[in-house]
């Protein structure tokens, strides 16, 4: 896909995100939680990546009141001064949150107690298009693709599980393998899961 053909799709979806009606966004969360509750691997994990919805994504921060939450620790990524990948930071409930410079909330704690990708149980990835491959086609900036880029040279992991999630509508019907993805496990949006990787 060439980049021109990137940049048009990346603005279609952006678009069409951006024109869905709270009511709609609210829907979409409730079905994408009702899947998400379904999955082992979510009661499962201890430590979990989440992201702050912005611009139409579909909210995860549901899964904070689920029953079993309190057994688990949710992180929110952080743009690492100095590096271009991300760290993720602790969400503590009552805890502070500021705009990073791209304007979306990050936890404001010690460094300290940012883990890499790597130490987490499971890493929901957001992103603007799939396809039935489970390849994503991400934002532009690359930053999940270099905070996971030393996954790609190893032939299994086990942490962490990566699982995109979108809206259904972001499904295309194909995208490119380029040299630096790194392959999902799963994409979940609000009508289902699909697994691709064992």
């Amino acid at each position: 896909m060439s980049e021109a053909l990137k940049y048009e799709l990346r603005r279609q979806m952006r678009a069409r995100r951006r024109s869905l009606s709270p009511q709609q966004l609210h829907q979409a969360e409730m079905g994408l939680l009702q899947h998400l509750r379904a999955l082992p691997e979510t009661r499962r994990a201890r430590e979990i990546g989440l992201y702050w919805p912005i611009k139409g994504e579909i909210s995860l921060l549901g899964l904070l009141q689920e029953p079993w939450s309190h057994r688990q620790k949710f992180y929110l990524p952080v743009l690492a001064p100095h590096r271009r990948g991300l760290r993720f930071a602790p969400l503590v409930r009552g805890g502070t949150l500021r705009r990073n410079r791209l304007g979306i909330p990050e936890p404001m704690v010690s460094r300290r107690h940012w883990r890499s990708a790597r130490q987490l149980d499971l890493l929901f990835v957001p992103l603007l298009a799939f396809d039935s491959k489970g390849r994503r086609l991400g934002m532009g900036g690359g930053f999940y693709d270099r905070t996971l880029a030393g996954l790609r040279h190893r032939r299994h992991w086990l942490r962490p599980r990566l699982l995109g999630v979108a809206h259904a509508f972001q499904e295309v019907t194909q995208i490119p393998a380029e040299p630096w993805d790194v392959p999902l496990h799963g994409i979940c949006t609000e009508q289902g899961y699909r697994s691709f990787l064992p």
